[in-house]
């Protein structure tokens, strides 16, 4: 019980000629699944030792294995009256601890012996209340998968149902829904768009402000949440920090596509294991742009974030976690060639400047109340800033301001959350939150460049919404269980509620085929700044004013689904769901009949719409098939198709497809490791990744009216609008890394090459002014890239 080891004799180092073996310790900690409470004297086996080590977990259910080889490694983990879990292919590296946090559902047979492998069944989500439509992300697959570039959301675009068919961006466009449908989490309470170069109102950008080397395991919801999850439809990133080792100082030093980066790690209030972790990046392109690599743009973007957590159990006032990231970005695209002959009839280039900002922050109060009773108390402030400036150049040299936005929002959060274990079958979540939400919106244009401007929007206010939930799940039997659950949310603009029921169930047909199948109501509010509308009186007139008429946007949801664990190696998914959307925003003005919030989330533009009502709807429907071999033996395969379709019906009445309606999506991972020596110091892996999906759906410019009549404005063929498509999207990626590990130090070194075999993938269809006709624009060739990180 009090963390008893059995160590087997160790060979002297160097004995009969043989190099000295390098070891590291294994430490982590064994909690109930449902409630994270610590387990007292659960077992913890070292199986791939011979003979076999085992050590006991302490009273805050901590445990330690020292001295253990470097290289792959399984852990057996039981306790009485819970299953049995295994944690198998754990790293073990030179230069860094090994730190588990391993967690243990209890049996409702008692002596029923039920062993669930973490490595071959990722339907187990961090959050035991999720039944259906979840992906676990791990941060070593992150570092691991091609094309992923150490980003959560470019990892999760490698699983069924996901599209990323942009190489410049990040969003998660989800089952066919605009990528301001996900809510973004971190440490249970929602968070802005935590991205480097976005705009008002994405929630993806080009670069990730979260640091991989930060992360624990976290969840992507794809639809059909539980009731903990709110004011959103289209996806859930619940992204949570790893705790900071308590009892050794340790450090990461990093340079690669993501910066200059430096993690520190350490005890802090060593007698209550304490910890902090914090890190600091920073990057700008010019070394690439040296090396003559093709970016995308012309221009030197540059960023800067940081992060930390610190994390103080106490004997008997519960845990308290701090926590907070930042981060800065900042970009001038550069197009402007000095030669004003090649500017064929435009008399004037632009050169736009994008300045991106955000911060989120919190801390977190964990109590046991009883043996079976946790609760979460969070306050958090959070923030975003958007501003784009744009600066015209005319043949003279001289410059005027065209174009000026600012977006910036703030926001407060209370949460509170209980979470109480009655009995082996029944497991109780209630919570409530509090969120109030302050904004300030600035657009304006210059027209034709002189004094004379409009200013489109201009609003500034508050808002607030009210969100509550209750979920329960019984288990019948240790093969079928059911889970319903009820949300609820007021929002203070117009005095909206929302009343949402959500039900799932699961049922073990046999230990390794399960069925399951979830259904719910969802909703969420739209982006503040688009509860400011503009629209002209009879006379012409222009006015504006808070628009508080705009209802939730509310969604139906359904999802049905089959695993199938062939081994311990192999898995076979499929699920199939369907999404019915109501009361979406759309626009009646003519002109504007295709518009609709379901089109909206990936550009770097904004668009303003006059009386825009809630009065649309759409659908998405699909069916998703992925077959998965876990790493073994030092190899891994993913394989996904989706077949997808995504509808709506806009101010004309008329049902067409959305712009991220591409009718399939297909991807293969395949990875291999190589041991190059028996003390296992040298490792290299090869991992590469091909996608494949249908292309994006656009609006098709009216050539003839565009080029005839005197304006300069754009005219679009609204009555075809996203029946065309983009030519499929292929891309081919590649990554290749060594890890070297010394005494006390470990290194790695990889050379990776997203679109390996430079296919020429279409980006958008828009006008060039300068050859005065519509095109096609395209997305980047190979791109290659280099990394080095040590540990120690």
């Amino acid at each position: 019980m009090g963390g008893q080891v059995v160590l087997r004799r160790l060979e002297e180092p160097g004995a009969n000629g043989a190099p000295k073996p390098y070891t590291q310790n294994i430490r982590g900690t064994v909690v109930d699944a449902a409630i994270q409470t610590p387990l007292v004297g659960a077992t913890v086996i070292l199986a791939s030792e011979t003979p076999v080590r085992a050590v006991s977990t302490r009273e805050d259910g901590s445990f330690l294995i020292p001295k253990v080889g470097i290289g792959r490694h399984i852990l057996r983990i039981s306790y009485i009256g819970y299953q049995e879990a295994e944690i198998s292919n754990l790293l073990v590296v030179a230069g860094k601890e090994a730190l588990v946090n391993a967690t243990l559902a209890e049996s409702l047979t008692p002596g029923m012996e039920i062993v669930i492998e973490a490595e071959s069944d990722k339907s187990l989500p961090q959050n035991q209340l999720i039944v259906s439509s979840v992906h676990t992300l791990r941060t070593d697959e992150i570092n691991r998968f091609a094309g992923s570039r150490q980003d959560p959301s470019r990892m999760a675009a490698n699983y069924a149902g996901v599209l990323n068919a942009s190489d410049q961006r990040n969003d998660l466009i989800v089952r066919g829904n605009s990528p301001l449908g996900v809510l973004w989490r971190l440490e249970g309470v929602e968070i802005p768009n935590p991205n480097h170069f976005t705009f008002t109102p994405n929630s993806g950008g080009a670069f990730s402000l979260l640091n991989n080397n930060l992360l624990a395991s976290s969840d992507f919801l794809t639809g059909a949440f539980p009731a903990e999850y709110g004011n959103r439809i289209g996806a859930v990133m619940d992204v949570k920090m790893r705790t900071g080792n308590n009892q050794k100082f340790e450090n990461t030093l990093q340079l690669g596509l993501n910066g200059l980066e430096m993690v520190t790690e350490g005890p802090l209030a060593r007698q209550w294991g304490g910890s902090f972790l914090g890190s600091m990046r920073l990057f700008t392109f010019q070394p690439l742009e040296k090396l003559g690599i093709d970016i995308g743009f012309n221009g030197l973007p540059k960023y800067q974030d940081g992060s930390f957590k610190i994390e103080l159990p106490t004997p008997k006032a519960g845990t308290f976690t701090l926590w907070g990231i930042g981060g800065t970005s900042n970009i001038t695209i550069m197009d402007i060639d000095p030669d004003t002959t090649t500017w064929g009839k435009v008399r004037f280039r632009t050169e736009p400047t994008l300045t991106n900002r955000m911060y989120a922050s919190g801390l977190k109060h964990t109590h046991r109340l009883s043996p079976r009773t946790v609760s979460d108390f969070i306050i958090s402030s959070s923030g975003s800033q958007v501003e784009a400036t744009t600066t015209a150049t005319f043949r003279n040299r001289t410059t005027r301001l065209s174009y000026y936005l600012r977006n910036y929002e703030q926001q407060f959060i209370t949460r509170f959350n209980i979470t109480h274990k009655s009995s082996q079958k029944l497991l109780l979540k209630t919570g409530a939150s509090w969120q109030k939400m302050y904004y300030n919106n600035q657009e304006i244009v210059y027209y034709d460049l002189r004094d004379a401007y409009e200013i489109p929007l201009d609003a500034q206010g508050s808002a607030s919404i009210l969100q509550g939930f209750v979920q329960g799940r019984y288990s019948f039997s240790p093969v079928f269980d059911v889970q319903v659950g009820l949300h609820s949310q007021l929002f203070s603009i117009g005095g909206k509620w929302s009343l949402e029921p959500r039900i799932s169930a699961s049922y073990y047909l046999t230990d390794a085929h399960r069925i399951y199948a979830a259904a719910g109501l969802h909703s969420q509010t739209q982006p503040l700044v688009y509860y400011e509308y503009k629209f002209f009186d009879p006379s012409g007139e222009r006015f504006s004013q808070p628009y508080n008429k705009l209802d939730f946007t509310r969604s139906t949801q359904a999802v049905v689904g089959y695993n199938y664990s062939i081994n311990n190696a192999w898995r076979f998914k499929t699920e199939a769901y369907y999404q019915k959307h109501y009361h979406v925003p759309i626009s009646r003005r003519a002109g504007e009949e295709a518009f609709s919030m379901l089109n909206q989330g990936t550009e770097y533009n904004f668009v303003t719409v006059d009386s825009v009502v809630s009065e649309g709807s759409g659908k998405n429907y699909g069916v998703e098939l992925t077959l998965e071999r876990f790493l073994k033996k030092g190899f891994y395969a993913l394989g996904n198709v989706t077949f997808l379709q995504s509808l709506f019906t806009g101010g004309d009445g008329l049902e067409r497809p959305t712009t991220f309606s591409v009718g399939y999506i297909s991807n293969i991972l395949i990875g291999k490791e190589f041991q190059l020596d028996a003390e296992k110091r040298h490792l290299l892996s090869l991992d590469v990744r091909f996608n494949l999906s249908g292309g994006r759906r656009f609006i098709p410019i009216d050539v003839e009216r565009t080029i005839n009549e005197p304006t300069d404005k754009l005219h679009y063929d609204v009555a075809n609008a996203f029946i065309p498509q983009l030519k499929d999207y292929f891309r081919s990626d590649v990554r290749l890394s060594y890890q070297l590990n010394t005494q006390k130090t470990t290194h790695w070194i990889f050379a990776a090459a997203d679109n390996f075999l430079n296919t020429k993938n279409e980006l958008y269809y828009s006008w060039d002014l300068e050859e005065n006709k519509a095109k096609i624009y395209y997305q980047l060739g190979i791109y290659p890239y280099l990394g080095y990180r040590i540990q120690f």
